[in-house]
């Protein structure tokens, strides 16, 4: 006797192999990420600086549209600048790393701005957050808390 649901799963795998041997361009985006870390504040601060390397391994432009965490109201991509004399935070709405390149955020430059935690960061705790590129696909990663 057929068993339709293991025919259907087979196709399935098969037809998605497929695709992806005729469409190698089609494969998902993967960033390479190193160092990722939260600037502990106290809790009486209703925001976080996050930071960390990015690096793109791949053969085309990826680009970070938007990233969240349940550990936190929002978290957006900004960048510090100076104009006119003022340093100021400014919303990146999204941030692209070319193929093989890399983008440090870091004290002063690109940053996360993690907004209103959902309960006070202590130096050690890891957040999971999770990022949502260009293409649909998400990665998650862990921050560390750091002084």
């Amino acid at each position: 006797m057929l068993n339709t649901t293991s025919y259907f799963r087979t196709t399935t795998i098969r037809l998605a192999l497929l695709l992806l041997l005729a469409f190698p361009g089609f494969a998902l985006a993967e960033l390479e990420i190193r160092n990722p870390w939260i600037k502990n504040l106290p809790p009486s601060v209703p925001v976080r600086a996050g930071y960390m390397t990015i690096h793109n391994p791949g053969s085309r432009p990826v680009s970070i549209v938007s990233m969240s965490s349940e550990a936190f109201a929002s978290i957006g991509i900004h960048e510090t600048v100076m104009r006119d004399g003022m340093m100021s935070m400014e919303p990146v709405p999204a941030l692209t790393i070319e193929p093989d390149a890399t983008v440090q955020l870091a004290p002063g430059g690109l940053h996360l701005m993690m907004m209103d935690p959902g309960e006070p960061t202590r130096i050690g705790d890891t957040i999971e957050v999770r990022i949502l590129l260009d293409d649909g696909s998400q990665q998650k990663l862990e921050m560390w808390v750091k002084k």
